[in-house]
């Protein structure tokens, strides 16, 4: 693509002028003396849309991330792949821990800022199964984390770029800072909003034929809700949730930033994401459910299921809201989940807090039966350990 004219000051300037050039040699030397394997670096850069970025980026990184929340004003993208850490089997999670740490702990960490999201962090997932035989989730482990090339988290007026380059095939000073300063400006088309162009394949048309055409056999559908209610009332399961595979075939390619972008502005209340491993497959989607969010010895993790419309008028919304706050059925199927959530917390926990009563989560389409859940964490408990139980 044809890049425009820079008229901003480079990213490379804006990191010059954050930091002294002494400054910069010294943490160079320590990691060359304490033969570190990577060498990363954080700073302050403009504000810009980290979905933006990943569209921009698409061709020159195959590995990409992204988490946003609209309404937090929280956002998060990540790109290149420096080293990745595949496991699978019953011992996933403790292995992924393990060797996550091993591989952050080769890299030299230089902050420029003092801030939480000044930070090196590894991206990835967890499938449902230990195993992951499926055809169609053949670009994806059953566990899979990747140290990336550059990390941009924007926060409200804030936005730090934190960028790693390779450093173990290097011996001085100067040949790490020259291959810190190519990076940044290999960087610069990705974080200088005036290099940007529109993507050749640009059309938001193919989007509404796409989601227009969803198709629906409402007859097997209906067959698998009674065959669910029948072992229900057999006592085979408490509880069901009932999904389809839907496959979709666009006359032309769409690109997952395209969606995405479609999304975010959809349900500015949940957590859209991507993740991207190679040029084959993307996982992308959009979430009211967050897993779990960890601070000191807390885990947080929350209920949501009993579900509802939203009203088209205020007074139907909220005759809506009524009806499944006091609905025996919803209310049953929402018990069920925090049970489940208690008993997964249980062997980990010191103490485990929630409230009464189930409150109501509103978003855009839907409305939810919702619980906020705290626990304690006993001393010597690995956040590992919890989040496989939740897992």
């Amino acid at each position: 693509m044809r890049r425009t004219k820079q008229h901003a000051a480079t990213i490379l300037t804006n990191f010059n002028r954050q930091v002294t050039g002494d400054e910069l040699l010294e943490h160079i030397q320590s990691a060359i003396k304490q033969q570190k394997q990577y060498f990363a670096v954080s700073f302050s850069i403009h504000p810009i849309d980290v979905l933006a970025a990943i569209e921009q980026s698409s061709k020159d990184f195959h590995f990409q991330y992204y988490w946003e929340k609209p309404v937090d004003d929280f956002a998060l993208a990540a790109g290149g792949e420096l080293e990745c850490i595949e496991n699978t089997g019953t011992h996933r999670f403790r292995a992924s821990s393990t060797q996550g740490k091993s591989l952050l702990n080769k890299v030299h960490h230089f902050k420029t800022v003092r801030h939480r999201n000044a930070v090196v962090h590894l991206f990835g997932g967890f499938s449902f199964f230990d195993e992951n035989t499926s055809q169609t989730w053949n670009s994806f482990k059953a566990a899979s984390f990747t140290l990336p090339e550059w990390l941009i988290i924007r926060e409200g007026k804030s936005c730090i770029l934190t960028t790693c380059i390779p450093i173990d095939d290097l011996n001085t000073q100067n040949a790490v800072k020259e291959r810190l300063e190519n990076t940044l400006l290999r960087l610069e088309p990705i974080c200088n909003v005036q290099e940007y162009e529109l993507p050749e394949d640009h059309n938001p048309q193919s989007i509404n034929h796409l989601l227009s055409n969803q198709q629906l056999d409402h007859i097997h559908w209906i067959e698998a809700i009674e065959r669910a209610k029948e072992e229900i009332y057999a006592g085979q399961f408490r509880k069901v949730v009932l999904a389809r595979e839907l496959v979709l075939k666009p006359e032309e390619p769409i690109r997952d930033t395209f969606i995405l972008n479609r999304l975010r502005y959809q349900y500015p209340d949940c957590y859209s994401f991507l993740i991207r491993n190679n040029s084959d497959a993307s996982f992308i989607g959009s979430t009211p459910e967050r897993l779990a969010s960890f601070s000191a010895n807390f885990v947080l993790t929350e209920g949501l299921a009993g579900s509802t419309s939203r009203g088209k008028t205020a007074t139907e919304d909220a005759k809506l809201e009524f009806d499944l706050l006091h609905s025996s059925k919803d209310l049953h199927e929402h018990e069920i989940v925090l049970e489940a959530i208690s008993h997964r917390l249980q062997p980990f926990a010191r103490e485990i807090n929630q409230p009464t009563s189930p409150s109501i989560k509103k978003l855009s389409n839907v409305q939810h039966l919702y619980t906020p859940i705290q626990a304690t964490i006993k001393e010597g408990v690995s956040r590992t350990e919890v989040l496989q139980s939740l897992h």
